[in-house]
């Protein structure tokens, strides 16, 4: 017996006016996804379960190390505008418009900076959580129903195999569980002409993340026409009513979020993305059943590279056969909504809709990004199917069938792409169970709220296994290798930072950012933000660089010198690293420091405008850096004139006319390419290789070992060695390849001339007196007119005085910035901001007055409705 004011939820008595009882199915919504990702962690081992983390990929590479200077610039008081850690030097408000801008980023200041990891994850577990919450809220308003229906589809959509797939983009969470509040204002705004709720939801969305906000942009214009004409009552002047308040409210939400969306835009239109063509021609990527059939269960998430994530429950196969035979639903209205479904399924497969999907760009993998806004549809259109189950007949539940059995025989047939046999296995036996099921509640009779909630278990049984197993497929990273030197680090900062604005790097990392993790001032950057100037002009130094990324992985003695890299930290204790002398040890890692580190700037002759820096041999740039800048007649770096074919193993090796080996691997596996140097000189020596399609290099020289993980084409240090020494490199094929071509050239030390190179670059260095993240003020004397050269990445949002007065900076091939001086003592004072930042803070000022005044104005406006209503 229940008593009086009581209600009983799940066996557990609740006070029908209480907090829980109220929330309860919301509760539920947002509990169990938390609950299926939690139990997923602890079976994959995540620390404090294991030793293991949930930072894959670019979260790996990324995003952590940006959480890392994110955190230690709001705990010390750092400047959110601009960062040394990494990059030469950064825009590090548009780091924040991209990766982490999310209020609720701000909870990793509950942790202490050695939990930073977890509260990475804790903060990915929440997101995921409250797309559950905000689906179910949305479907309970949308179609006014409170009950344990809500959360059937709630769960899916925060499980889907987008978030499953994608969850590690931690920052473009944001946009997922702000999506069906965005849809919920869209809606009030169309019906009653009330925006508020869409425009402050959407300004959120826009400012958490700008990027998945393109998408979102796209369907919400897509998706006002659909809504508009829905409508019983239509007219022309409502149609422009209701446009209007939906462009302005659109409008005000971008403004909202100017003070991050215009910096960001600026350093965007630096960038390798900058530079994106629209497609001339129609083209299909994949078989559309293959496409179709990742609605399937337990199919492992695309990650990198793959087919679209569609799977959001196996039920929406029969469901959304039933959707288009419902029962008393106007054409129109089916249409309309089954038209956008097609339209955004297509989309994954012609590359024009691709294109203009993701913000007129094609992304550099991580396909179909916005396909979140298909299953978003396509759960809603199911849930409808679920409000009117019981009306349709036998029949039609046996058609849903029939045809959704037909597609997964077909997907099985007709599709190109090999999938295990059990993934049709479990999904047809879903499929049955659903059937069977859907008969027994088409006559539930007074066993009807049981059998709701009998739903309620299948739906959050197939979530949680499909979707432990989809996050147990992502994999994880050791915890305690990601963290192991946190604690040197601490000890190192003591004597870097106290020794001015020189940079630190690592001998050997794993993650590209890794110095940004270490909160080290480094070169190494991994962001999408990154100048394509500067990417390309450190490429072409013969550093590792890619589209959005570079590394500190084959700098030599100038590049170490010109870019002021005077501290390097080693795992191995060696004597010196080029010219990297020993200095001390700290834990497991070794200290080395370089007499020949330039500060961030120094004069240079005005030759240096005329700096060759296209070149396709990287000894060559350096070499013209030294000509051009420092007056150096005699080249420091020797291309090495090779005359005998080395030792090849797996492949053929030929000697080419400009001194170079090719070496084609014609088998899979590892491939060995093995020299002996001839000379009877012992100098400093490097390679420098392309290797495209080859996934890593192992170099052996003089009894060390060394592997590269990226071999797109840099130099590799070889050390000091010579007569009758050999040198092993050992490539293995890139798994999508059966064969491959390898270039190689070997180059070494003029120790004469870079001695030179040294003395000269030393004349006229900038001294520094003080910097912090947006300002240096420093001294130089200047012997003669030429330039001021300096290591920072050329970004107009530097604004540079010597002597007071303003100057104009210059720009070497879109990479560095330098200036114009002439000889004498001068005063020269840098300041950074980032461009586009004062008129976004006013455009952002004014939007949030606006959406202030509209807010009191709605809730005055309400109050004297109540009032009139109690009178009356």
């Amino acid at each position: 017996m229940i008593r009086r004011g009581l209600s009983k939820i799940g066996g557990v008595h609740l006070k029908k006016d209480g907090f829980i009882a109220r929330r309860f199915y919301y509760l539920l919504a947002f509990f169990i996804p938390m609950l299926i990702v939690i139990i997923a962690d602890i079976a994959l081992g995540v620390h404090p379960f294991g030793d293991r983390a949930v930072l894959i990929i670019d979260s790996y590479h990324q995003y952590a190390p940006f959480f890392s200077d994110y955190y230690d610039k709001i705990v010390n008081g750092g400047s959110l505008l601009y960062s040394w850690n990494g990059g030469l030097g950064i825009n590090f408000l548009a780091v924040i418009a991209y990766y982490l801008a999310s209020p609720l980023n701000l909870l990793i200041l509950l942790f202490p900076r050695a939990l930073l990891i977890e509260a990475f994850t804790i903060v990915l577990i929440l997101k995921i959580s409250l797309s559950g919450l905000s689906f179910a809220y949305y479907i309970s308003k949308h179609y006014k129903k409170y009950d344990i229906t809500i959360v059937y589809f709630s769960v899916f959509y925060a499980l889907s195999g987008w978030v499953l797939g994608y969850n590690w983009n931690i920052m473009w969470l944001d946009c997922i569980y702000l999506l069906p509040l965005i849809i919920l204002g869209l809606e009030r705004l169309i019906r009653e002409g009330r925006g508020f709720l869409y425009g402050v939801s959407l300004a959120a969305c826009i400012f958490c993340n700008y990027y998945i906000s393109i998408m979102v942009c796209i369907f919400l214009v897509l998706y006002f026409f659909v809504l508009f004409f829905q409508r019983r009552r239509r007219s022309f002047r409502l149609f422009i009513n209701r446009g209007l308040k939906f462009a302005g409210y659109s409008l005000l939400a971008g403004g909202f979020a100017a003070v991050l969306l215009l910096p960001a835009y600026f350093a965007l239109m630096q960038t390798y993305s900058a530079d994106s063509v629209f497609p001339t021609s129609f083209k299909f990527y994949e078989n559309f059943w293959d496409i179709l059939s990742q609605h399937m269960a337990v199919i492992e998430p695309t990650d990198l590279n793959g087919l679209p994530n569609l799977y959001c429950g196996v039920i929406v196969l029969m469901f959304i056969v039933l959707y288009v035979l419902r029962p008393r639903t106007p054409l129109r209205h089916k249409l309309m909504k089954l038209a956008l479904l097609v339209l955004l399924i297509f989309s994954c497969n012609v590359n024009v809709l691709d294109y203009i999907w993701h913000g007129f760009h094609y992304p550099n993998s991580l396909p179909n990004r916005f396909t979140f806004l298909y299953i978003f549809l396509l759960l809603t259109l199911c849930y409808e199917v679920f409000l009117v189950l019981r009306q349709y007949k036998m029949w039609q539940y046996f058609a849903a069938f029939l045809i959704s059995m037909g597609f997964v025989m077909a997907a099985y047939t007709w599709g190109d792409e090999h999938r295990e046999l059990y993934v049709y296995i479990v999904t047809m036996a879903l499929l049955w169970l659903y059937f069977i099921f859907m008969n027994y509640y088409k006559f539930a009779g007074k066993r009807l709220r049981l059998l709701k909630n009998i739903w309620m278990i299948f739906f959050a049984a197939e979530v949680a296994a499909n979707g432990i197993f989809g996050l147990l497929s992502n994999g994880s990273v050791s915890y305690s290798s990601y963290n192991k030197d946190l604690e040197e680090a601490g000890q190192i900062h003591q004597i870097v930072d106290d020794s001015g604005l020189y940079r630190t790097e690592l001998n050997e990392f794993a993650g590209r950012n890794n110095i940004t993790w270490l909160g080290f001032k480094g070169v190494s950057m991994f962001s999408s933000t990154v100048s394509d100037g500067l990417d390309n002009l450190i490429g072409n130094l013969g550093m590792f660089a890619a589209v959005n990324k570079f590394s500190y992985e084959g700098s030599t003695e100038v590049a170490d010198a010109m870019l002021g890299v005077k501290y390097l930290i080693s795992d191995v204790q060696e004597e010196n690293i080029r010219d990297f002398m020993y200095f001390d040890q700290f834990g497991d890692q070794y200290l080395y420091v370089n007499p020949h580190a330039m500060p961030i700037g120094f004069m240079v002759s005005s030759d240096y405008q005329n700096w060759n820096t296209e070149s396709s041999y990287p000894w060559e740039v350096l070499n013209d850096f030294a000509r051009k800048a420092a007056g150096i007649d005699e080249d420091i770096y020797v291309q090495e004139s090779l005359d005998t074919v080395p030792a090849a193993s797996g492949g053929t090796c030929t000697l080419n006319s400009d001194s170079s080996y090719t070496f084609r691997e014609d088998q899979k596996g590892s491939s060995k390419l093995t020299f002996t140097i001839q000379k009877d000189d012992l100098l400093h020596r490097y390679i420098y290789f392309k290797a495209p399609h080859m996934s890593r290099l192992t170099v052996e020289s003089a009894g060390t070992s060394k592997s590269y993980s990226d071999t797109r084409g840099h130099i590799v240090d070889l050390g000091t060695f010579g007569e009758d020494q050999t040198v092993t490199l050992t490539f293995e094929l890139d798994s999508a390849y059966t064969s491959a071509e390898v270039t190689v050239y070997m180059f070494s030390v003029n120790e004469q001339a870079l001695t030179q190179f040294y003395e000269a670059i030393s004349q006229s260095p900038l001294e520094v007196d003080s910097y912090s993240d947006t300002e240096i003020k420093a001294h130089i004397s200047a012997d003669n007119d030429g330039i001021l050269y300096t290591s920072i990445p050329y970004d107009k949002g530097w604004h540079v005085q010597v002597d007071g007065t303003e100057t104009e900076i210059q720009s070497m091939a879109d990479g560095l910035l330098y200036i114009p001086m002439s000889a004498g003592e001068h005063t020269v004072t840098m300041t950074y901001r980032p461009q586009g930042f004062i008129p976004g803070m006013a455009i952002s000022a004014c939007s949030l007055f606006i959406f202030t005044v509209i807010y009191f104005r709605n809730r005055a406006r309400e109050i004297k409705n109540t009032k009139k209503r109690s009178f009356s």
